[in-house]
């Protein structure tokens, strides 16, 4: 397993006026390769809240119901997990 700076982010976080969220971005490897099938989640205040795995490109898009405080999460074999 690879110990590194596992991912690199370009995260776009919106809000929109409804009270609607989305978190989108490109998981990358330390060399800056993009990392297919890797499971990204999304834990709200009360648990889990919503969960995706980056396409063949590497990106991945979730939309939120609810705003606040959210931490990521990201998880791929061969790679130490991401927060």
């Amino acid at each position: 397993m690879r110990i590194a700076a596992f991912l690199v982010f370009s995260l776009a976080l919106a809000t929109a006026a409804a009270a609607q969220s989305s978190v989108s971005g490109v998981v990358r490897d330390e060399d800056g390769g993009v990392v297919s099938g890797a499971s990204v989640l999304v834990f709200g205040t009360s648990g889990l809240a919503q969960q995706t795995v980056s396409g063949p490109d590497g990106r991945f898009a979730l939309g939120m119901a609810s705003a606040g405080d959210l931490t990521l999460v990201v998880r791929a074999g061969g790679f130490a997990e991401w927060r």
